[in-house]
């Protein structure tokens, strides 16, 4: 078997981990190649060649994940999430065990699930068009102001950074989206749009209960104009019920679409998997890439 392990040595408290990932998969006769993306190794580097493996495992957080994921999207190469970041949403969608050698036993089994990707695009201040491919949530507004406002301390507090963030925001810009899907116009207000992949997030909260990786649908989400503590009792009864069936979302407008195009008056903060986008104007849309990444399961996954 020839695997190729691509690592981001600085995301997060479990980067050591892929080291007895290694030890535990490497068999005789097996070729394992690692390399480690940062300063002077970019994502589509150390993915080039990505078909002449048989497995490729991407090793870091939600950041590193979406960046590698985006670059081998439609290669159908059997690839393993393995969770060494902060908060390690996107692998906790999926369910795997954890434990490196449980990790390596799926690896080596190559058992998959083919899973969507989302594709987000926006226009900067010059009006030139950018995208990029997501696995958790892109958006703007609220969700990216504390990711802003996380970014200085996510890597010595974890995820407690984030729910600091949120807590500091307590008056939340109210912005008014307009929303073009499936031929229809919705003109909303709140103080953010999430466009959802996967929905689940710290302590198991769901936040869009029908999302799902494979349905080949995109989630959008407005959240209704309301200040950050009145988002409390959303949170709790997630925490209570976190599939969310029973005691619902009421803070959020939910459209499920193949496609959107969102106008944002005025011109919020964006991000996509925990990303800051810089310079972003107020145009932006999300699409889903159906089937695009073919996942590592084992029999724990939830997919």
């Amino acid at each position: 078997m020839r695997c190729l392990i691509i690592h981001n040595p600085a995301s997060g408290p479990r980067s050591d981990e892929i080291f007895d990932f290694s030890r535990a998969l490497a068999e005789a006769g097996d070729e394992v190649v690692m390399r480690f993306i940062g300063t002077g190794m970019e994502p589509w580097d150390a993915t080039k060649d990505v078909r002449m493996f048989d497995r490729v495992v991407v090793s870091g957080g939600d950041g590193t994940i979406s960046n590698v994921l985006d670059c081998i999207r439609d290669s159908h190469v059997p690839v393993l999430v393995f969770p060494s970041g902060t908060a390690n949403l996107f692998f906790n969608n999926i369910g795997n065990a954890p434990e490196a050698a449980a990790l390596a036993k799926a690896c080596r089994e190559g058992r998959t699930k083919c899973v969507d990707m989302g594709e987000l695009y926006w226009k900067d201040e010059a009006d030139e068009t950018h995208r990029h491919g997501f696995i958790i949530i892109a958006g703007t507004g609220f969700d990216a102001d504390i990711m802003h406002k996380a970014e200085a301390n996510k890597a010595d507090m974890g995820e407690v950074a984030y729910f600091l963030s949120a807590l500091a925001t307590l008056q939340p810009t109210v912005a008014h989206f307009t929303i073009e899907h499936d031929g229809v116009v919705e003109e909303l207000d709140g103080i953010g749009c999430m466009a959802g992949n996967t929905a689940v997030i710290q302590n198991e909260i769901n936040l869009f209960p029908d999302c799902r990786m494979d349905d080949g649908l995109l989630d959008i989400a407005v959240i209704q104009p309301v200040k950050t503590v009145e988002l409390l009792p959303t949170l709790v009864a997630g925490i209570l019920n976190p599939v969310g069936k029973g005691l619902g979302r009421p803070q959020f407008t939910i459209i499920q679409t193949k496609e959107a195009k969102i106008t944002c008056t005025p011109s919020l903060g964006m991000e996509f998997d925990g990303e800051l986008i810089h310079g972003s104007s107020n145009v932006f849309g999300a699409r889903v890439l159906p089937q695009c990444l073919d996942v590592i399961v084992d029999d724990f996954a939830k997919l």
